[in-house]
């Protein structure tokens, strides 16, 4: 009788200890699967801004833009929709991106009211970015720093009239502000 009792017990340790670790395994995963939905639903957010934006921009007119046209009437609206979105959307920064034949990027228009980037001025470059210059918009996977701090981008094209990408918005939030709401 003593035999069988110590064989109950030692079952239903391991049945116990199984649970707990099928519980824990259960929870990882479970937390994995939220910080993956919550970043996906963060990253669809800052490409909705960033293709609101791209959509609000005539890219005829802004891919001709250049550092001598400011106060053309045609740069003031790019920089009156831009300063819009700066002034009423929670983000760092936003404004548009000239692609360059060498494959690289410069600034274009940027509404920032403190140290815009200078117009020409060169843009790091990104996996996202070069992504939205062949007309897919992008959010960056990894954050990036440059002068004005470290950043997560969204980038989206905006085209002109024979389809080819005229500019490129970029919209920046801040690395730290993204990784707390994914970790949320």
């Amino acid at each position: 009788m003593k035999r069988k009792n110590r064989f109950s017990s030692h079952n239903l340790i391991m049945a116990l200890m199984l649970l707990v670790i099928a519980n824990a395994v259960m929870g990882l995963i479970l937390l994995y699967q939220s910080k993956t939905a919550m970043q996906t639903q963060v990253e669809q957010r800052m490409l909705d801004i960033a293709n609101t934006a791209a959509d609000m921009l005539n890219g005829d007119e802004m891919e001709k833009l250049t550092k001598g046209d400011v106060n053309t009437p045609a740069y003031q609206e790019g920089l009156r929709m831009l300063s819009y979105f700066r002034d009423n959307i929670e983000l760092e920064y936003i404004y548009a991106i000239n692609p360059m034949p060498d494959g690289t990027f410069t600034f274009s228009i940027d509404p920032a009211i403190d140290d815009p980037g200078e117009f020409g001025s060169p843009v790091v470059t990104t996996p996202a970015l070069q992504t939205a210059s062949t007309g897919i918009p992008a959010v960056d996977k990894s954050p990036y720093e440059d002068e004005w701090g470290t950043f997560y981008s969204a980038y989206s094209p905006v085209f002109d009239s024979e389809g080819n990408v005229g500019i490129i918005v970029a919209v920046d939030f801040d690395a730290d502000w993204f990784q707390a709401q994914v970790s949320h």
